[in-house]
C-alpha cells in the first residue's frame, strides 16, 4: 500500500478533527487507502466513513487501525453488495442521497417575530383538509419575507429624497386603502369571480384588470 500524499495526510488530520478523532498513523493510512477506491468521489467517500464512525461504540476519541479497519470494512462489503445488484449504482451513489421524510425537520416562519421555529408536533401521515392552503401560505410567508430582506425591498433607515427613488417597500392590500400614488405589492393572481381577477395576499384581495396585460 503507498504512503498518501502530504495533501491527503492534511485533509484527513483536518475532518477527523473536526469530527473529534484524532488518527494515529496507521489508521490514517487505512482510511487513505479506502479513499482511493473512490477517486471521483473521495469528499463523499470521507463524509460517509465518518458517518459510520461517529455510530460505532468506539472506546477512545483516538483512532488506530482496528477501529478504522472495521467500520471499512462494513462500507466495503456493502458497496460490493450495491455492484452486484446495480452495475449503474458506483456512479450513482455520490450523486443521489435518499433522506427520510419523517426525519427532516419542520420549520414555520412566525410573521410578527420574523423568526423561524421548528415544528415540535408529530407529523400526520395523512395530510388534513387545510393543510394544502397552509402549504401555500407558509410558502407565501417565506417568499415574502427573503423579499422584504431584499435592498430594494426593505425600508430605508433615513427617509431622504436618495433613498425614496431606491426602494420599492412591499405594501400589503389591506394597507391600499385610503393610500394614493405607486405602491408594489406582493400576491398571488386568482379569480374569485367569473371573468373578474383580484390581486391577493394574506390581509385581502384587489381586483385588477388584465386587459391591457403582455404575457
Amino acid at each position: 500500500m503507498a504512503a498518501p500524499s502530504a495533501a491527503t495526510r492534511r485533509k484527513l488530520q483536518r475532518k477527523f478533527r473536526l469530527r473529534g478523532f484524532t488518527l494515529k498513523v496507521d489508521a490514517l493510512e487505512e482510511a487513505a487507502a479506502f479513499l482511493d477506491r473512490f477517486p471521483d468521489a473521495e469528499d463523499d467517500a470521507l463524509d460517509l466513513l465518518l458517518d459510520e464512525l461517529d455510530k460505532e461504540p468506539l472506546q477512545s476519541s483516538i483512532l488506530d487501525r482496528d477501529a478504522v479497519r472495521r467500520v471499512v470494512a462494513l462500507l466495503v462489503e456493502a458497496e460490493e453488495a450495491l455492484d452486484v445488484a446495480s452495475p449503474a449504482a458506483t456512479s450513482a451513489r455520490s450523486a443521489l442521497r435518499v433522506v427520510d421524510a419523517f426525519l427532516v425537520p419542520r420549520f414555520h416562519y412566525d410573521p410578527i417575530k420574523k423568526v423561524f421555529y421548528e415544528h415540535t408536533g408529530r407529523l400526520a401521515v395523512h395530510g388534513e383538509a387545510g393543510d394544502k392552503a397552509s402549504l401555500y401560505r407558509d410558502r407565501y410567508q417565506v417568499l415574502l419575507q427573503r423579499l422584504s430582506r431584499d435592498k430594494y425591498f426593505s425600508k430605508p433607515a433615513f427617509d431622504t429624497v436618495a433613498t425614496e427613488h431606491c426602494s420599492c417597500e412591499i405594501t400589503s392590500v389591506q394597507s391600499l386603502i385610503g393610500c394614493t400614488g405607486r405602491r408594489w405589492i406582493m400576491g398571488v393572481i386568482s379569480q374569485l369571480e367569473e371573468r373578474q381577477f383580484y390581486l391577493e395576499d394574506l390581509t385581502g384581495a384587489v381586483p385588477i384588470d388584465l386587459s391591457n396585460a403582455i404575457s
